[in-house]
């Protein structure tokens, strides 16, 4: 019986030493044992704990993002799930917001907050020399990640300063995107002008994991020789003096 009290009492005194180890678990140590649920996502210059840590790099897809500081939630864990308040903060990239992993491996953005420069835009136009000007930015307010499936999307952006450099130099209004998931299991939204810029547009975009296509239509309001050039170099001029751009490409190829 003593030797029962007694293996009963080294149970107990393990399970409060490895509930205090994990509770101070360095977050280097975390990230070797978890860096194979992160995918393509690694990080490098990692401290603090596994619930309150910093890396001083992050990438996605090989292209360097910034510095990653996060706050984990514990309670979560006891439902195989976990939570983190993240912060991703680059030369170029703004992000922050809610993640949840489940248990049955998706990932749910909450309030994602976002600001991206346009030139990480300019591979979808696959248009040499011509240089994007401005910020995108918005609100990811819902969307779940399952292995190559969004679902349950939702959000807004807004790209302000809105110009275009090539063989000319032009400034536009801000344009306004709005995006949602849709049946077919794609993310669909629109995109439009704010109505005070030189150039009016008009389009639609799809996005599905791990591609985006789009087009839309742009029309000058006023006329103007350099805009009209400008344009011209955006996408193909259609009869009616419109243009015509098309996008197109991967996810890794823009981030």
């Amino acid at each position: 019986m003593r030797l029962i009290k007694y293996l009963f009492a080294l149970v107990v005194l393990a399970a409060i030493v490895a509930g205090i180890y994990v509770w101070r678990m360095p977050a280097d140590v975390g990230y070797r044992y978890g860096a194979r649920l992160l995918g393509p996502l690694q990080l490098s210059g990692i401290r603090g704990t596994i619930w309150n840590g910093h890396a001083d790099g992050v990438s996605l897809f090989g292209q360097d993002l910034g510095e990653l500081d996060w706050q984990a939630l514990k309670r979560p864990l006891l439902s195989r799930e976990l939570v983190a308040d993240v912060r991703i903060k680059g030369t170029e990239i703004d992000l922050a917001g809610v993640l949840t992993r489940r248990a049955d491996g998706s990932v749910r953005a909450e309030g994602l907050r976002f600001s991206i420069p346009a030139s990480r835009f300019e591979a979808l136009l696959e248009r040499p020399g011509l240089h994007l000007l401005g910020t995108v930015s918005g609100t990811l307010e819902d969307a779940t990640l399952m292995t190559a499936s969004i679902t349950h999307a939702q959000g807004t952006a807004r790209w302000s300063g809105v110009g275009a450099e090539g063989e000319v130099e032009a400034h536009f209004g801000d344009l306004l995107f709005d995006f949602a998931s849709q049946a077919d299991g794609s993310v669909g939204g629109r995109v439009r002008d704010d109505g005070s810029g030189p150039v009016a547009v008009d389009g639609r975009f799809s996005l599905r994991v791990p591609s985006i296509s789009g087009e839309a239509i742009l029309r000058s309001r006023d006329g103007d020789p350099a805009t009209l050039e400008l344009l011209r170099e955006l996408g193909d001029p259609q009869p009616d003096g419109s243009v015509r751009v098309v996008v197109q490409g991967g996810a890794a190829r823009w981030l």
